[in-house]
């Protein structure tokens, strides 16, 4: 959540939530934009909430992690140090892309970590268990591929600590960009089913637009 969000002129992860998601079963359906009738949150790392509160993005990726992880951690800038969340890691470096919120986050965690990104707010808990599923402990990422395209979705990825030298030798070297790490390295690469899970809310006409359809 820690990405400067500029295509979307304010800080993504706090945008409201506007489907209803199901934590019982890992299903989203659509509702009314105007409606506030989502689901209340209770947990000791997030702001209290009040009854049938709209959730933001970053409310919604807690919920569908909590379940299938030791710890939920959220990867911040400095921007979002007053945002009241608990369990923070702020992000080493400024400006940098999220391979340094990848980098941060192994190095403070020194443990393998499962990634994913507050603006893919349409990824199911189904996503996240048939990754767990494939993950492939010999390699240094289980990542989501898209085969027409040949990319990474590394924003739902599970990255072993031991990737960590090699992130660092590459980051230190000048390397920014994810795809070009993981088409370097032997990674787990795991078939996408539903690829309108994998939309990426960036700008706000994407916000206001995102739907099931």
């Amino acid at each position: 959540m820690g990405g400067k969000s500029s295509r979307m002129g304010t800080d993504k992860s706090q945008l409201l939530f506007s489907l209803r998601y199901n934590s019982d079963d890992g299903r989203i359906t659509q509702i009314d934009p105007e409606s506030t009738n989502s689901e209340v949150l209770s947990s000791s790392f997030l702001p209290p909430k009040e009854k049938n509160a709209p959730i933001t993005l970053t409310e919604l990726a807690h919920t569908k992690l909590k379940c299938y992880v030791d710890e939920v951690y959220f990867s911040i800038n400095k921007n979002q140090e007053d945002l009241g969340l608990k369990n923070t890691i702020l992000d080493e470096y400024e400006v940098e892309g999220p391979l340094s919120g990848i980098i941060s986050a192994l190095r403070a965690t020194k443990r393998a970590i499962l990634v994913l990104g507050v603006d893919m707010p349409l990824i199911t808990e189904q996503s996240i268990k048939n990754l767990i599923k494939h993950r492939n402990w010999d390699l240094l990422t289980t990542t989501y591929y898209q085969e027409e395209t040949n990319t990474w979705e590394p924003m739902l990825s599970i990255w072993e600590y031991e990737t960590l030298p090699c992130l660092e030798e590459y980051f230190e070297s000048g390397g920014r960009s994810i795809q070009k790490f993981l088409n370097q390295y032997g990674n787990q690469r795991v078939p996408i089913i539903n690829k309108s899970e994998f939309i990426n809310v960036n700008t706000m006409e994407e916000y206001k637009n995102l739907s099931l359809s």
